[in-house]
This record gives structure tokens, sequence and C-alpha cells, in this order.
């Protein structure tokens, strides 16, 4: 599927930035949501059981501070 957009989000693991995960994959189905997290104390995946598979969702455990990774995301 071509998606009209992509977003990233960091920290979507976490308890805030699970919700506006969910939000934006709900929401905007014709974007790729690119969930960003390092997966530390407060990263739980158990938190988005609910959209894992959805197919405009991608889950990416990297470091926004690792410049290589961050310019093979996009």
């Amino acid at each position: 599927m071509k998606f009209s957009r992509n977003i990233m989000i960091t920290g979507g693991a976490g308890f805030i930035g699970s919700h506006v995960v969910r939000l934006f994959v709900n929401k905007y189905p014709s974007y790729r949501i690119i969930n960003l997290d390092k997966l530390t104390y407060a990263g739980n995946l158990a938190n988005l059981k609910d959209i894992e598979d959805k197919p405009n969702y991608v889950f990416v455990k990297a470091d926004i501070c690792d410049f290589e990774k961050m310019i093979e995301l996009f």
C-alpha cells in the first residue's frame, strides 16, 4: 500500500505516546505511522497490542540520537 504521508512519533510506547500513536493510526489510515521508541523504563509495547497488526503502523526500536538509523528510516 502506498501511503500519502509518513508520520514519526517518538516515545510512542509510553503512556502518553501510545495514546497519540493509537489516535493517529485510527484517524489517518492513509498515513504510515512510525512509532520510534528506545523501550526504556517507560516504554511498554503491550500498550499497543490492539493496533500492532494495522497496515499503516510500524514499530521501530531505536534511539532518536542514532543519526544513521534516522537516515535509514527516511
